[in-house]
């Protein structure tokens, strides 16, 4: 019992501990009893193992006496546990079930790997025509839908799209993208178009040119782009054809006039410009298969069929003269000029078609003096009409 009135062992209180025995132990060997030092460790009772009364480790004196000692034992011959020869274990464990939001995802990480990989081979629409490489286009276009910065531009009069692209340093490609124009389109005095602001937008831009079809006969239409040039009908004059472009000896259409623009994948065809109300003449033998407004951009126009496959439109004139199914002769008076429709001045616009197709019109008029030459002046050895 302790001073305090409590049992010692496990529920001895600290507070029972009395230091005063300890001290009054100290070099007193007998406090110990007779087999102190005489050899007889039995006197101690069972092994210390280095804990107190409540179990606690307590240090002593030499530390490395209470160490583990490391044992060695000679090799023996390895030991075999008999068995059935059966596995204990089961071969089809189940896949452990992922959760759905980790299955989408990979899915979709999936989905963007394949779709990345086929713009990576495969030239994506529209990336030539912007002057931007496939992965440009790719994140421009899909991903942050790039808009491109423009200005605005309000047309004047002697403006054509060449001078408009030269004056603000950028590709005329570039105005047609960002205007939707087609191809021939004309500049319209007035009118707003937007003009990019980077000077290489557009570079290889190229507008689809119309596709302009028959079935081979003759087709008077309501306008210029559905009346078709075929197979001459009963009583129709047609031009002289040796086989050759040449052979149709095709005349100016606009007399004394001055060469302005030529034929290209912007133009479908040439413009020669004389003063506003000069006579515009049909340039050979034919009958007229359209004559009248067109809001493609011509305005007053006329269409002439010369057979052999061969045709022609004159545009932007102020006053026509002839109508649809009349006979007309080389030379002969069709139009007066004018700047209708889509034009910022006074001028004939010529389109020359075969089987309805947009052709370069100095192909029949290079004849020994040059294309402008002949497109400019008329050459009276070829003209049939009599006043």
């Amino acid at each position: 019992m302790g001073r305090n009135g409590h049992r010692g062992g496990a529920n001895r209180d600290e507070r029972d501990y009395d230091a005063s025995a300890e001290y009054d132990a100290v070099g007193d060997e007998s406090a110990y009893g007779p087999a102190y030092g005489d050899g007889d460790d039995s006197a101690y009772g069972p092994a210390y193992d280095g804990t107190d009364e409540r179990g606690a480790l307590v240090p002593l004196g030499d530390e490395s006496a209470n160490l583990p000692a490391v044992q060695r034992r000679e090799a023996g011959p390895p030991v075999i546990i008999p068995g059935t020869g059966v596995s204990m274990g089961n071969p089809f464990i189940a896949r452990r079930e992922r959760p759905l939001t980790m299955r989408l995802a990979m899915i979709t990480l999936a989905i963007c790997i394949l779709v990345t990989g086929l713009f990576a081979v495969t030239p994506l629409a529209g990336a030539d025509a912007s002057g931007l490489n496939t992965f440009q286009a790719l994140a421009g276009s899909l991903v942050l839908n790039r808009q491109v910065g423009y200005t605005w531009y309000v047309a004047q009069a002697g403006d054509n799209i060449e001078t408009i692209a030269a004056r603000f340093n950028v590709q005329i490609g570039g105005i047609m993208e960002l205007n939707n124009m087609m191809a021939g389109q004309e500049i319209q005095i007035g009118q707003k178009y937007k003009i990019p602001q980077d000077p290489f937008y557009g570079k290889n831009y190229r507008p689809t040119q119309p596709n302009l079809q028959g079935n081979g006969t003759t087709t008077f239409g309501n306008d210029w782009w559905n009346s078709y040039a075929g197979d001459p009908l009963p009583g129709a004059l047609c031009a002289p054809y040796d086989g050759t472009p040449l052979g149709y000896h095709l005349v100016t259409p606009n007399p004394n006039s001055s060469w302005a623009r030529g034929y290209s994948w912007f133009h479908n065809g040439v413009d020669i410009s004389a003063p506003y109300g000069n006579t515009v003449v049909s340039p050979q033998d034919g009958q007229v298969l359209f004559a009248g407004w067109t809001n493609t951009g011509f305005g007053y126009a006329i269409k002439i069929n010369f057979c052999n496959h061969l045709s022609a439109l004159f545009g932007h004139n102020a006053q026509l003269l002839v109508k649809a199914g009349d006979i007309v002769h080389a030379g002969q008076p069709i139009a007066l000029e004018g700047s209708t429709g889509w034009s910022t001045g006074p001028h004939v616009h010529m389109s020359v078609f075969v089987d309805n197709q947009f052709v370069d019109p100095c192909t029949y008029y290079d004849y020994g003096n040059g294309c402008v030459y002949n497109m400019t002046h008329l050459d009276t050895r070829y003209v049939t009409y009599k006043k």
